[in-house]
């Protein structure tokens, strides 16, 4: 199918050199966030995403490192911001902001900045970038909350700076509602370092190049990215690719959540039914529909295309059906904050509904999600406040040619959290951590392992948590005849397991163990390599016991 976009005559290699230019550029911008931030969660577990656009707020390339939920829906948040500031009102120095997550990702502690680039007087194209922020004020991401309003401060769109002056009244409202203000602030005008980067080196390409404006790059870049995620499509025989997922939760009621997929590939399109899932609920776990839609793109890209780099061209071969009032498409205000205990299950939606016909192309369901993260909040020894993220993960799902990956966030994209910086900055100190054995789904191709997490409150004061995870009463299931991995567990000190969001009180001496989920296998366990096995076992991966009675070997 023709894009209606037309493509200009750029040469093929001065496209090329253009194309990569701005990556770079979106890159340098991430570079310059990491390296100016406050918070652990920005600089060390890389929870953001970069991106460059044009003058009319088309994404045109984005950094390599990205978090999928959010460069997603920075493919629209351009716009809204530009409904409520059109260009004409935008001045050299204004910074535009909101965390609304109707707008954004989602969820109130990825904040959205953007800022107008200006060569002269000329608007030439926007840097925008997202970041989560270690607090936004409310209940400390509590598994309780039933409204949106319990879960932070909600910024509407803004102007954070004002031709190039601190909103004043805006950066108290933020001091004034967060625990952390000196990092929360610190975090917003790294934000707004990156993204002044990202204008600087847009106009210095053009100045080089002799641009006039960015728009003929632009359309080019997009229509490029759109015929070949066409093309690829193609390929992919038509019809409906369907797969329902139980997330292991349950409403107040004791109801069952659901997402159920409907994956229709017609010719060059891809459309995403999610009709018949679950209706939103008042817990903290419902999706709006930007975070939706970014999830059913990347898992695709995952699947079908994942080496071209992203922009908004490859997004327009894909629409999504997400009934309004449905947890994957929750209305104002219900709850949001781990809308990560939905969304996440949509790669396992795609990726088994495409094994139908592509098992090539896919990966078993992983135990890396729901995202497991605990948030811990107190006092140090002398009394100083402290949040801290904790982020770590169990085993990937296998493939049909590869074993999971071990310990990898997936699909968040994100670091796992280095104990030396949790126990530097919190009075949390690390007793153990280690892969647990046999906790990877058995099959001719492996899930990747779980681990074991054992934190010490080691300080005077008590130490309020909050304990987000999953697949505690089942494991990641296998794929095509793989068998499912070790579910997850948590408990603290000797009392039996909890299986459910929690919030925690650590006194002093406490110990929280935390057993993160196997990834599934893949493919029949009797077909596995026979020296492959003997290595699991001589690594201590597998047991003997394992090898005996899930592999007969």
């Amino acid at each position: 199918m023709t894009s209606e976009h037309s493509i200009p005559n750029f040469d093929p290699v001065t496209f090329q050199v253009l194309w990569s230019r701005l990556i770079a550029i979106a890159d340098e911008m991430a570079v310059a966030l990491e390296k100016t931030a406050f918070s652990h969660v920005v600089r060390d577990n890389h929870d953001y995403a970069c991106a460059v656009y044009d003058a009319d707020g088309e994404m045109m390339a984005e950094a390599t490192h990205c978090t999928p939920g959010q460069i997603g829906a920075m493919t629209r948040v351009v716009h809204q911001l530009l409904d409520v500031y059109s260009a004409d009102t935008l001045s050299p120095g204004d910074v535009l902001i909101t965390n609304d997550p109707w707008f954004g990702s989602g969820h109130t502690p990825d904040i959205y900045i953007a800022t107008p680039a200006f060569l002269g007087d000329r608007l030439i194209g926007f840097a925008a970038n997202s970041a989560h922020h270690v607090d936004i004020g409310g209940r400390l991401a509590s598994p309780d909350t039933r409204e949106v309003y319990e879960e932070g401060l909600i910024i509407p769109i803004s102007k954070l700076y004002i031709a190039g002056e601190p909103n004043r009244d805006l950066f108290n409202i933020v001091q004034r509602n967060v625990r952390m203000p000196d990092k929360v602030v610190g975090d917003l005008r790294a934000q707004a370092a990156s993204n002044h980067v990202g204008g600087r080196r847009m106009c210095e390409m053009m100045e080089e190049r002799g641009l006039e404006s960015l728009s003929d790059l632009s359309s080019q870049i997009l229509a490029h990215s759109e015929a070949s995620w066409r093309s690829v499509i193609s390929e992919v025989p038509d019809g409906v690719y369907s797969h329902d997922v139980d997330l292991g939760i349950t409403d107040r009621k004791g109801n069952p959540l659901r997402i159920c997929l409907k994956l229709e590939v017609t010719g060059d399109r891809i459309h995403a039914d999610f009709t018949g899932s679950s209706p939103q609920v008042d817990l903290p776990v419902n999706a709006v529909y930007n975070v939706t839609y970014a999830y059913v793109v990347f898992g695709v890209k995952c699947a079908l295309h994942p080496y071209i780099p992203n922009n908004i061209g490859g997004y327009r071969p894909f629409t999504v059906t997400a009934p309004e009032g449905s947890i994957l498409n929750a209305v104002y205000p219900a709850p949001c904050m781990w809308r990560t205990d939905i969304v996440y299950h949509i790669a396992e939606a795609i990726f088994v509904a495409l094994s139908q016909k592509l098992p090539e192309k896919v990966m078993a369901p992983c135990g890396t999600y729901p995202l497991w993260l605990s948030i811990f909040a107190g006092q140090m020894d002398d009394g100083t406040p402290f949040v801290q993220h904790f982020n770590a993960a169990g085993g990937q799902g296998a493939g049909h040619d590869r074993d999971g990956n071990t310990t990898t966030v997936y699909p968040a994209n994100l670091s796992n959290t280095p104990i030396e910086l949790l126990e530097i900055e919190s009075p949390l100190i690390c007793e153990e951590k280690f892969l647990v054995p046999d906790s990877g789904g058995a099959g001719e191709h492996r899930g990747g392992l779980g681990q074991e997490v054992v934190l010490r409150n080691g300080g005077v004061h008590p130490i309020a948590g909050t304990i987000i995870g999953g697949r505690y009463n089942a494991g990641a299931h296998g794929l095509l005849g793989g068998e499912a991995g070790a579910p997850g567990h948590v408990r603290v000190n000797d009392e039996p397991p909890f299986t459910g969001h929690q919030e925690v009180s650590l006194a002093p001496g406490d110990r929280l163990t935390l057993r993160y989920p196997g990834g599934g296998g893949f493919g029949e366990p009797t077909s596995r390599d026979a020296s492959a096995l003997q290595n699991d076992v001589e690594q201590g991966l597998i047991t003997e016991t394992q090898a005996r009675e899930a592999y007969s070997a």
